[in-house]
């Protein structure tokens, strides 16, 4: 291509640009005039219209038109300026008109509450005042009553005052008689699960030879026999030992077992039972003790002594225990 023909073409581009331009601003020109009152009022709103003629001393909305425009045209423009103005006036007016009309709806609600709440206070009112009322009467007829006692507190004060011995006399007869019923003591307490049984202790009569002395004990109706033997094998009591009583059992004997058939009680005894360190007469004297009390119980006429389970026919004392043993044998 030659250089004439690139020229062309450059040319003919930078003439449809220019004509393109030329169009947007026609376009833009003639929008403007269209909608010239429309923006000047925003721009009355926005206030951008005084700081434009403070810089440019103008008002960019004066046109040569408008300066050949006559009198008659210019009264229109404000009239129809004014018009909207009012319209816009009005449109608050309403706005008012319906809030004054909340308000005043919402007043007469809190009045119809007032009411309300003054009728239940007045309600309260009465109903307190009946209750003091009722309370008054009883109060009322109370002072009456105590009148009639200040009366009758007079008059007996005009009544002359009786002699001492009249008012002895009527002291006497206006007093009450008590009666004096004797005390009786709270019956004992009778437990039906224990029994009493005689436990045979000694002791040294006043010539010399040992005497039996039996003492009751109460014991448990399950097992008499084994709670007399027991207590016997635990020794006389403090206040017994006081009247004399005394045991020969050797104070480690220990029973081991007890059991009765055909009248004869079999008596289980611990190896300490075997000796006795005063002699063949206290072992003698042992056996007694406990022959006498299990042969207090009318189902035992003999016993049969044993010493850790075996039958051993003496105590280490040469006294005899081969066989059952009753009260006859001392």
């Amino acid at each position: 291509m030659s250089e004439k023909e690139k020229g062309k073409k450059s040319k003919k581009k930078t003439g449809l640009g220019l004509a393109i331009w030329i169009l947007m601003f026609l376009i833009i020109l003639i929008v403007f005039l269209v909608k010239q009152e429309e923006i000047k009022e925003n721009f009355d709103k926005s206030g951008a219209t005084a700081l434009i003629e403070k810089k440019i001393g103008k008002d960019i909305f004066d046109d040569k038109k408008n300066e050949s425009k006559s009198p008659e045209s210019e009264k229109t423009t404000v009239i129809d300026l004014t018009k909207n103005i009012k319209k816009k006036e009005s449109q608050p007016k309403k706005e008012q008109t319906v809030t004054e009309k909340a308000d005043k709806s919402e007043k007469t609600q809190l009045a119809e509450k007032q009411a309300a709440e003054a009728e239940k206070k007045l309600s309260q009112i009465k109903k307190e005042e009946s209750k003091t009322e009722v309370a008054l009467k009883p109060v009322e007829k109370k002072e009456t009553v105590a009148v009639e006692k200040v009366q009758e507190t007079k008059k007996e004060e005009n009544i002359p005052a009786k002699s001492n011995s009249e008012q002895r006399q009527s002291q006497i007869t206006q007093e009450p008689k008590v009666e004096t019923k004797p005390l009786t003591a709270p019956a004992p307490v009778v437990d039906t699960n224990t029994m009493k049984a005689k436990i045979c202790f000694v002791a040294l009569d006043s010539d010399g030879p040992v005497v039996r002395k039996e003492v009751t004990r109460t014991v448990s109706k399950d097992s008499p026999l084994l709670g007399a033997l027991k207590a016997l094998l635990s020794g006389p009591s403090p206040n017994e030992i006081k009247t004399g009583c005394k045991s020969y059992i050797p104070p480690e004997s220990q029973l081991l077992g007890v059991s009765v058939k055909n009248g004869v009680a079999t008596l289980n005894f611990s190896e300490d039972f075997q000796f006795n360190p005063d002699g063949p007469d206290a072992a003698n004297i042992q056996l007694m003790q406990i022959v006498y009390t299990a042969t207090s119980f009318p189902t035992v006429n003999s016993v049969q002594f044993l010493i850790e389970g075996k039958n051993i026919q003496y105590l280490t004392e040469g006294v005899w225990i081969g066989s059952p043993l009753g009260r006859n044998r001392f």
